[in-house]
């Protein structure tokens, strides 16, 4: 692998890291603001109104920084597999692979920040920061930003695994194949 390779690969684990620490940090977030929710409402029978969106919130956020380090990992639901056989049968899945998220992603990403006519003011983010949540009174850009956030970090990793392959998850070498 050359240097610009090592790089994209260098690039992606380390979003890697932080998406799966901001992943578990979310996942915990939202199980405490749900036992919040729950103690709230059964034993002091007041609940608070902005625990639940909350952890909606959170589980947005948390699943999809999650998906993308399945992705990393290429755990992620697969018609081909492109780790298995040699030459061009794995060139055709990985390019058959890239270009399936590809053309997933940018319409995405396109929308995330342009609207009709190429127009930015008409974006999904853009729409989205003229609002605000009801129970939280936060401006809901903050919740909106996953999506395209999680479209440019499959695209690191999307690169990185045309490079090098996905990540092999630590521990599971001799785990039993289920699938």
């Amino acid at each position: 692998m050359n240097r610009a390779g090592r790089a994209i690969v260098a690039t992606s684990n380390a979003v890697d890291r932080v998406c799966l620490t901001l992943a578990k940090a979310a996942l915990l977030g939202m199980v405490a603001a749900i036992a919040l929710q729950i103690v709230a409402r059964y034993g002091l029978r007041s609940p608070p109104s902005w625990t639940e969106e909350l952890a909606r919130y959170l589980m947005v956020w948390g699943g999809l920084l999650g998906a993308s380090a399945a992705f990393r990992r290429g755990m992620d639901p697969a018609v081909t597999q492109p780790g298995t056989g040699k030459g061009w049968s794995v060139l055709l899945a990985r390019g058959t692979v890239a270009v399936c998220v590809l053309l997933f992603l940018l319409p995405i990403l396109y929308f995330s920040f342009f609207g009709p006519g190429f127009d930015p003011s008409r974006s999904f983010l853009m729409r989205n920061l003229a609002r605000t949540s009801s129970g939280l009174g936060m401006n809901l850009i903050v919740i909106a930003a996953a999506i395209p956030t999680f479209c440019i970090v499959i695209l690191i990793h999307l690169a990185a695994r045309l490079v090098d392959g996905p990540l092999k998850p630590k521990g599971l070498e001799d785990a039993p194949d289920i699938g």
